[in-house]
């Protein structure tokens, strides 16, 4: 199946959620696999260090926002086997992993996987002591609304956390990084799945804002404390800040 990512008005992401979602439909018996392969066993290191940075506590209760096949769900249980977490996709098929994951492991207690939108929260205003998001932003349509959800369900005073494939920086990594996606992506892809939804990859960490962008985009939605650190070269992003106690409901959640 091809997939022709292409940059639409009034769009966040290079896809529309109907494409996304089928995207992701279609890649998800191979996904767990051709990411160790394409990070070089990286992506698990990269999803402790978001889970580090949201400290997951005794008796709380977290949201894994585009949770796909639960490794950020796990990994927060695996930090803390005294919490419960709730996590949501869009995505059957990757549910549909997570779900066989979960009863591998017995966690079907402690985790719920269920299906939902970002862009559309299904839980009362401040429902979660913390929300996590990773690799999922960048697939949004609409940066602002999905942000505004994230805030409106979190409790005040408690911390979200967004993880993000982005551009690498400098004059070594970015180069690097620009050749192994047109050569290294291609021919693993190629064996794996579809060469052409990983091509939405590379080209999706470059059309995604700067920082400094999400960060404001954070901050309006009602965000304090905001701040980002960039690591493995810039390819991955991570934004942490914790809901404003003050936080008033922003204008662009009537959109």
């Amino acid at each position: 199946m091809q997939f022709h990512p292409t940059k639409r008005e009034n769009l966040d992401s290079l896809m529309t959620a109907d494409e996304n979602l089928e995207m992701f439909d279609y890649i998800a018996p191979y996904y767990d696999g051709a990411n160790r392969i394409l990070s070089i066993g990286l992506d698990s290191q990269w999803r402790k260090e978001a889970v580090r940075k949201l400290s997951p506590q005794d008796c709380s209760l977290y949201l894994d926002v585009g949770c796909g096949t639960g490794d950020i769900s796990l990994e927060i249980l695996r930090q803390n086997r005294n919490c419960h977490i709730v996590g949501i996709d869009k995505s059957l098929g990757m549910l549909e992993i997570g779900w066989k994951k979960l009863r591998r492991f017995g966690l079907d207690s402690k985790i719920l996987l269920k299906e939902g939108d970002c862009l559309s929260l299904n839980f009362p205003d401040d429902s979660f002591d913390g929300v996590i998001t990773v690799f999922c932003i960048r697939n949004v349509p609409d940066h602002r609304r999905a942000f505004s959800e994230m805030v409106r369900v979190l409790k005040p005073a408690s911390k979200l956390v967004v993880m993000e494939l982005t551009e690498p920086l400098g004059q070594i990594m970015k180069p690097l990084f620009r050749i192994y996606s047109r050569t290294v992506m291609p021919l693993i892809t190629r064996i794996m799945s579809s060469v052409s939804a990983y091509k939405y990859l590379s080209d999706s960490m470059a059309a995604f804002p700067k920082p400094d962008e999400i960060k404001g985009v954070m901050i309006e939605a009602g965000m304090t404390e905001v701040r980002y650190k960039q690591i493995t070269g810039g390819i991955v992003t991570v934004f942490e800040g914790v809901k404003d106690i003050e936080r008033k409901r922003p204008s662009f959640c009537a959109r």
